[in-house]
């Protein structure tokens, strides 16, 4: 499973921070009316997370009568990042879900409130990467990879992962899912760039009698070709590495926005 880069994580405490900082009145403290009137506003994950990550601040700032400030959202934001979560990625290559599970629970509702905001933050794209990405839903309908001989037809599956890159490269790549450096279940093991990729692909779908293709793949190759930038074909892990024989393998370009998208499947290699 993709590791949760630390820098979601961040962005949730401090979304955690800056709800804190916005209950106060028309004085520089937050007090304890103050955030109670402030969770109200809010729901969910969020507001477990807010109102914990106070109690949390309220705790290490334990004298009779004393109220949240600015320098105390500052420093205790700063030290939750370094203890709750750095302390836990280990080899500093992102979170696993064994690492996350041996957290606080302030740095666990952290953890659930950042992959909310990944979520939302793939709903509210540009629409420029919806058009794309809806598109590439309905000419990919149906389609399965038959390439890298494999023992099992692996429908394509649209994929997209916010990124705002400019070059499609196996580091950028494996930094925007969260892949783990040193796990060879989790390295780019294949990466060939170009539309001559797609060609190849699209070469198992001929009609060897008449050596056509289906409209349905010519009309995708060409909207990817005139869509997409440094079209990639990507598969993860090394060779006897994984769990399993299925392998998680990419099709994908980049945006106008600087996104990944296209399409994931799997293949089977025994």
């Amino acid at each position: 499973m993709a590791r949760l880069a630390k820098q979601h994580v961040y962005a949730a405490l401090e979304k955690a921070a800056q709800n804190i900082l916005a209950a106060r009145g028309d004085d520089p403290f937050v007090s304890r009316k103050d955030i109670r009137l402030k969770l109200q506003e809010l729901s969910g994950v969020e507001q477990q997370l807010t109102s914990i990550f106070y109690r949390f601040m309220d705790h290490r700032d334990h004298k009779p009568g004393a109220r949240i400030t600015q320098t105390d959202v500052d420093s205790t934001l700063a030290y939750a990042k370094k203890k709750l979560i750095d302390k836990y990625d280990v080899n500093n290559n992102g979170l696993s879900q064994e690492e996350i599970r041996e957290m606080s629970l302030t740095a666990r509702l952290a953890v659930r409130l950042a992959k909310m905001m990944q979520e939302e933050e793939v709903a509210e794209e540009s629409g420029e990467t919806k058009k794309i990405l809806a598109t590439l839903k309905t000419l990919g309908e149906g389609l399965y990879f038959p390439a890298w001989a494999n023992e099992s037809d692996a429908f394509l599956a649209t994929f997209h992962a916010a990124a705002n890159l400019e070059r499609l490269s196996p580091e950028t790549f494996a930094a925007t899912l969260g892949l783990s450096p040193v796990d060879p279940a989790e390295a780019v093991y294949f990466f060939q760039q170009g539309v001559e990729e797609l060609w190849w692909i699209f070469d198992n779908y001929a009609d060897f009698e008449t050596e056509t293709y289906p409209e349905q793949f010519q009309t995708l190759l060409d909207f990817m070709v005139s869509n997409l930038k440094d079209i990639t074909h990507i598969i993860v892990g090394r060779d006897g590495q994984r769990d399993s024989s299925q392998y998680p393998v990419y099709l994908v370009g980049l945006t106008p926005d600087g996104d990944i998208v296209g399409f994931k499947t799997d293949t089977v290699w025994t």
